[in-house]
């Protein structure tokens, strides 16, 4: 039998923006507004901030074993808007997030976020800059110790200088439209990848494959659950063609390989 109730209705058309299940969107469309923005600046600089960070990190992901750029890769499953934004992580996203997102210095740059630190929950972990913040759902203590091990090795590999204090304290132009993008970006799960960024007062938005640009310009269009915000859109072809071999056997320590791809053949230490 269809559900027919306004909520029902609205917890649906939510849930093609956020990935979330029903009993996190009926609470929440019953609580407000359908798909809420930030609400203060520094929110939004955050939140902005985090989805670059986002498209960096799940490009690593498509390195890691086993290796494809066929397969979707993002580092959101789902996000929860609302007065604090929750994001529900993919598997091994952790670690390049954090690796993007955390203050460092290097090649006498500032990258990451400035004054970014972070609070530790037992089931969550937080993100904050004191006056913002996000939650990441189901980080706990080990999952975090675990992330933080990628973030070391990565300074290692990379030779970062430090990372007390550093990061980059420039504001993200247009925040408020990567923001609203986030809190939206479950539209592009089935794309290959995405890549988002400011541009001049808009922001440039690309994906590969997975929905057309008609369908995005209809959602985020949409009177209840879209954004009114400047967006400039491109959507390439998926590709036809994997990584070369050469990707698919880079040494990436063991740690960061799940017991199922360990076992991949094009992952064996013979063949590192």
């Amino acid at each position: 039998m269809a559900r027919l109730s306004t909520t029902d209705q609205l917890a649906d058309l939510r849930r093609i923006y956020t990935g979330e299940n029903l009993s996190q969107a009926v609470p929440a469309v019953r609580g407000g507004e359908p798909l809420p923005d930030a609400t203060t600046e520094a929110q939004r600089q955050l939140e902005a901030k985090v989805l670059v960070a986002a498209c960096t990190a799940a490009g690593v992901l498509q390195l890691m074993p086993p290796a494809s750029i066929i397969r979707p890769a993002h580092a959101f499953r789902t996000v929860e808007p609302g007065e604090t934004l929750k994001l529900h992580l993919t598997g091994r996203a952790l670690g390049p997030l954090l690796f993007e997102l955390l203050p460092r210095t290097e090649a006498g740059y500032g990258l990451g976020v400035a004054g970014l630190t972070h609070r530790q929950y037992r089931r969550s972990a937080e993100l904050t800059t004191g006056d913002a913040g996000v939650v990441l759902v189901g980080v706990d203590e080990r999952a975090w110790d675990l992330g933080l091990r990628y973030v070391r090795w990565m300074h290692d590999f990379r030779g970062v200088e430090y990372t007390d204090g550093g990061g980059d304290d420039a504001p993200m132009a247009e925040a408020a439209t990567g923001s609203a993008l986030l809190r939206r970006v479950h539209l592009w799960h089935e794309a290959s990848w995405l890549r988002a960024l400011p541009l001049g007062e808009t922001w440039f938005v690309e994906w590969a494959g997975g929905p057309a640009e008609a369908e995005i310009r209809d959602r985020l269009g949409h009177r209840d659950f879209g954004t009114t915000r400047e967006i400039t859109f491109r959507r390439i072809d998926a590709p036809a063609e994997d990584v070369e071999e050469g990707m698919r056997t880079y040494p990436w320590p063991e740690e960061f390989v799940s017991a199922v791809t360990a076992a991949e053949p094009d992952q064996r230490p013979d063949r590192r």
